[in-house]
Formats: structure tokens, C-alpha cells, sequence
């Protein structure tokens, strides 16, 4: 039995996040942990967020993250 019991999604220049199920995002890219987030139960429900939702939330925190990065790059030229 795998010790990962949660969901993976991957993306483009070798970043995974899992998602361990409850409420945690561990950000990996070339095999090291480089971040982590975490996310509230549904609001709506109250309940865990399901697989959809997860992915979605992986998904646009990468995005913001991205973004993040693409502005600081530009400040510096």
C-alpha cells in the first residue's frame, strides 16, 4: 500500500501538487517540496473538498503563484 493516499495533479515544468484529502497542498517540483497551502472544507457543504474541487483550487493558487512570479520578473527590467 502506497504511504500517498491523497490526490496528485501535475503540471508543466516537472511542479506536482498532492492534495493529502483534508485540507493540505504540498507544491513539488523536481522531486523536492519547494511549497505548501492549505484550503478550508467546502463552504457551501462544510464538508472536505471533493477531487474536482481540489484540482480547481490546485489550479488556480499555481496560476496566482505564476502570475506572481511573471510580475516580479518584470519590476526587475
Amino acid at each position: 500500500m502506497s504511504k500517498y493516499n491523497g490526490l496528485w495533479f501535475f503540471y508543466d515544468d516537472d511542479i506536482s501538487i498532492y492534495f493529502n484529502r483534508r485540507h493540505t497542498f504540498n507544491v513539488w517540483q523536481n522531486g523536492k517540496e519547494i511549497n505548501c497551502f492549505t484550503a478550508e472544507d467546502d463552504i457551501d457543504t462544510g464538508k472536505p473538498l471533493t477531487p474536482k474541487q481540489a484540482e480547481e483550487f490546485a489550479d488556480e493558487w499555481l496560476a496566482e503563484q505564476l502570475e506572481e512570479e511573471k510580475l516580479r520578473h518584470a519590476d526587475a527590467f
